[in-house]
């Protein structure tokens, strides 16, 4: 102890008592570092002994210390420093809850989900980077007197409280929309969910435990990765080509492993705009059924289609099997957050518990207007409207695309959805590209936050739906721009002779 502290100048003739002394020594050595958090500290016994004092202020001292955060005693054990600092002066802000949050560094995927939202709403700031449909297409007035309408026949029902499915009304009309892209569909079958992300979530949570093995496509929904990772399973990613996900690269994946769960978007995938062939369908749903692993199925894009015809729902091939998601809000708006679950078996059952346990029910008004909108074929209206609209801005994508960056890149024309995935031809450094658009007004959303694993191409996602045909080709100039600018820099940085 006297190597740490020295105890030996106590002033025993002043005006501040010898347990204010001790503790004012303790708090400072403390707040130094001096005395390391989880530090054991000397018995009082041995404090005593060590700074000449009576056996009962030493044992004073350290209720103090106690009582002022800094030293927590554990009888039989000892009293030791605290890992958690003690309260500091108001005045001082907020630096406290670092210590007492869990030492969780925010990841780079998590930084380019923030960065999407945020700049998505600066001015400033053209965003290629967020995949919401454009607030023109909302169909506000139809909604608006759908909800004029719940309120003055439903009374309080429009916001009590509901079962964790859902209101039955929707899920009827669900049933009724999932029956048309493959086999018939029971109400009860139907979980509502707080959005497409969270329905991933919960099947995530469902199916996945720490250990366990996920494939995903690759690239693929950043929220995909996000929750699958989140459990704790070993994530592996699986190609995308131009027929979908790679399933002879899959059943290499299962020859090694044993798979829980199959994570992908059948059609208009995000964020290459690929379908899944009707031959891969096929085999993926034989696997499931051989291998007894589940698929999550997410089609939200699946009725944003520009050109050819829509797959049935791979769900229709093995429901026993499928988890399968949908919601309105890459259609109708996502701030209803309006999504759904259909599954069946025992699975069913764990997901409403689960939902049920993680907030009771998704929000009971936006699901009676969600329900008159699908019974008046609100939604039907409205993916008719969508589409030219979003065509037309995936065309001006396109055309902005090769006359900024021709020779520069390769893109396939995504069939529908919001997104075009782009490869440089020639890769730079994907983090210096994001930080230098971002600099010069455009955001765009990096390969590496929507791949599962690393790779030496240098890929990223442009989304198209919020800025108009000359927005596009502003955002585009303005990323070429900011691409030739990384290369001189690096080619500068090569030329620099070493001292």
């Amino acid at each position: 102890m006297s190597y740490k502290l020295n105890l030996s100048d106590l002033s025993r003739d002043g005006d501040v008592s010898l347990t204010q002394q001790l503790v004012d020594r303790f708090a400072a050595a403390i707040e130094s570092g001096e005395l390391e958090p989880g530090e054991k500290l000397p018995t009082t016994r041995a404090l005593a002994e060590e700074a000449g004092i009576n056996h009962l202020t030493a044992a004073r001292a350290y209720r103090r210390l106690a009582e002022l955060g800094f030293v927590t005693a554990s009888v039989g054990r000892g009293t030791f420093v605290r890992t958690v600092t003690p309260a500091a002066p108001i005045e001082e802000g907020d630096d406290w809850q670092t210590y007492v949050l869990p030492d969780r560094p925010l990841t780079y995927r998590e930084q380019v989900i923030d960065d999407a939202f945020r700049y998505a709403r600066e001015p400033e700031v053209l965003s290629l980077a967020t995949g919401w449909p454009s607030p023109r297409m909302y169909p506000t007035e139809e909604l608006a007197e759908i909800t004029a309408a719940v309120f003055e026949e439903e009374g309080g029902e429009a916001i009590s409280y509901l079962t964790a499915e859902g209101l039955f009304e929707l899920r009827e009309q669900l049933a009724r929309w999932v029956s048309e892209s493959g086999r018939p569909v029971d109400p009860d079958d139907i979980i509502v969910t707080s959005g497409a992300r969270q329905a991933i979530d919960l099947a995530a949570r469902t199916v996945l435990e720490p250990g366990d093995v996920a494939v995903v496509e690759s690239p693929t929904f950043v929220g995909i990765l996000s929750s699958a990772r989140a459990t704790g399973a070993r994530v592996i990613g699986v190609p995308v080509d131009e027929h979908g996900m790679d399933v002879d690269a899959l059943e290499r994946v299962l020859a090694r492993h044993e798979v829980k769960l199959c994570a992908l978007q059948t059609d208009c995938q995000n964020p290459t705009g690929v379908d899944l062939s009707a031959e891969r369908r096929d085999r993926l749903a034989e696997l499931a059924i051989e291998r007894n692993f589940f698929v999550l199925e997410d089609r939200v894009y699946s009725d944003l289609r520009f050109e050819g015809e829509g797959q049935p729902a791979l769900r229709s091939r093995a429901p026993g099997h499928v988890i399968y998601v949908n919601s309105l809000s890459k259609t109708v708006g996502g701030g209803l957050r309006l999504g759904w679950i259909v599954a069946r078996g025992p699975v069913r059952d764990r997901l409403a518990m689960l939902k049920l346990e993680t907030d009771f029910h998704s929000t009971t008004l936006a699901q009676h207007i969600a329900a008159r909108f699908l019974a008046a074929e609100g939604h039907k209206r409205q993916i008719a409207r969508s589409i030219p609209f979003y065509r037309e801005r995936r065309d001006a994508m396109m055309d902005a695309l090769e006359r900024h960056m021709a020779g520069e890149y390769r893109a396939a024309v995504p069939r529908g959805g919001h997104h075009v995935w782009v490869t440089l031809n020639r890769p730079l450094d994907e983090r210096d590209l994001y930080r230098e658009a971002a600099r010069m007004g455009v955001s765009f959303t990096p390969g590496a936050a929507v791949t599962a694993e690393r790779h030496s191409q240098t890929q990223f996602r442009l989304s198209f739906p919020l800025l108009d045909p000359d927005g596009l080709d502003e955002a585009v100039r303005r990323l070429a721009r900011a691409i030739r600018e990384v290369r001189r820099r690096h080619r500068q940085a090569a030329t620099i002779p070493l001292s």
